[in-house]
């Protein structure tokens, strides 16, 4: 007698799980292609080129000492004229109008950004240009003139000529790149204490705060003659400001959790920037972009380097000797400097020790040892380091130099006397 089985019954649950296993396959599967659609569209079309001096870092966890990174903004615009108001007709020849080092310490607990006034002059080495071609050394140039004359890598060797650093990834950021990284986080919102009217680049802001981006970002960083003296000293602690309240905005938990944000944040970043070839991996800017996140925004100090007015060019700066080689050394030593802002009690005390050393468009803004919060540093007491500690068990910055500038923390306004 032939035997029939029985047809096993469904139950409410194996159906369930059935249906998430595709469900989830599913969703694999949707990742995956998306994933590999954003990798193919952020790694194409990349302008990149190879740092000449040594072998390229490919992983931030091999390299000893902390990391530095290397941000030139460069105001070529060729062909992008008009777009950009006026004031920017395409240029004869590229300057390196904004130049930055961000050191990451080993421990990704703080980092510095410290910039470098364009209308620095300084000592070049022999350097070899992005084209491979040997540049002499020069004397007494302007900094801003380097990327014309010898492209990324002559930038590079002079900083680290001048700095004791090693750079070990570099990135040229154009006009455009600005643009599209404000619009890409939504806009950048800035205070303003006293209005911004600057006719040169048709910048017009009215005290208070804005919500930057587009064209209007870019303006903001570039304005030279609607804040503070008209100065490039007073151009670069408006960009602290708005660099400030980009950190803050990147780190705000509703970026960090947008994909579409996360996706315009770094095509922005691939495709309107000269990256150095060991930036154009997503393995390596993932590394950066999580040990970035791990900083707390109040450990993240942006400086100028210490200047004085040349005695040559009443127009033009050169380092400050001691004020500067500090800053390098704490550097150097993996160390974050003191920072305060431009106006408080304790600048005062550090311009006032810098007085006679630094012009109008010079001042160093440092003054020897100081503890923490920028107060002289007394006899040793036995008692410290007890008591309540001076952050929630983030990295203090070491005793050391004190310098004018802010932290990504410090919500500073524009335009301010107390800043400019």
């Amino acid at each position: 007698m032939a035997r029939h089985g029985r047809l096993r019954q469904t139950g409410a649950a194996a159906s369930l799980a059935k249906g998430l296993a595709m469900l989830l396959g599913t969703a694999l599967v949707s990742v995956l292609v998306f994933g590999a659609i954003v990798y193919t569209n952020l790694r194409s079309g990349v302008e990149t080129f190879e740092i000449a001096e040594e072998a390229p870092a490919k992983d931030l966890a091999a390299i000893e000492g902390g990391v530095n990174f290397l941000l030139v903004g460069s105001d070529d615009r060729t062909g992008q004229g008009a777009e950009f108001g006026e004031g920017t007709e395409d240029a004869e020849g590229v300057l390196n109008d904004v130049t930055m080092i961000l050191h990451l310490s080993a421990d990704h607990k703080h980092a510095t950004v410290v910039s470098i006034p364009r209308d620095t002059l300084v000592d070049t080495p022999t350097c070899i240009s992005d084209e491979g071609e040997e540049i002499p050394e020069q004397y007494g140039v302007q900094f801003n003139s380097l990327l014309g004359s010898g492209g990324m890598n002559c930038v590079i060797s002079t900083v680290e000529n001048m700095s004791g650093l090693d750079i070990q990834f570099a990135a040229m950021v154009k006009f455009r790149g600005v643009i599209e990284m404000s619009n890409a986080v939504g806009g950048v919102e800035v205070c303003v204490e006293q209005p911004i009217d600057d006719p040169y680049i048709g910048l017009q802001l009215d005290a208070g705060y804005h919500t930057l981006k587009g064209a209007d970002a870019l303006a903001f960083l570039r304005t030279r003659h609607g804040v503070g003296d008209g100065s490039d000293l007073s151009r670069i602690s408006n960009q602290q400001v708005f660099l400030s309240a980009l950190m803050r905005t990147l780190k705000s938990s509703d970026t960090l959790t947008d994909p579409t944000k996360l996706y315009g944040i770094a095509r922005a970043a691939t495709q309107n920037m000269v990256l150095s070839s060991n930036l154009n991996n997503v393995d390596v800017m993932v590394q950066i972009a999580f040990a970035l996140s791990e900083v707390p925004l109040d450990q993240i100090s942006f400086v100028q380097l210490p200047v004085v007015t040349s005695d040559y060019d009443a127009n033009r700066v050169v380092p400050d000797e001691y004020a500067s080689e500090a800053l390098w050394e704490l550097l150097r030593n993996d160390r974050s400097p003191n920072v305060v802002p431009k106006g408080s009690e304790a600048a005062g005390e550090t311009d006032a020790a810098s007085e006679g050393e630094a012009g109008a468009e010079g001042e160093a803004g440092v003054e020897g040892e100081t503890d923490a919060e920028g107060e002289a540093a007394g006899p040793e007491d036995p008692a410290a380091g007890e008591g309540e500690p001076e952050s929630s068990g983030e990295a203090t910055p070491d005793t050391g130099p004190t310098l004018t500038g802010q932290t990504a923390d410090d919500v500073r306004c524009s335009n301010s006397d107390s800043i400019f």
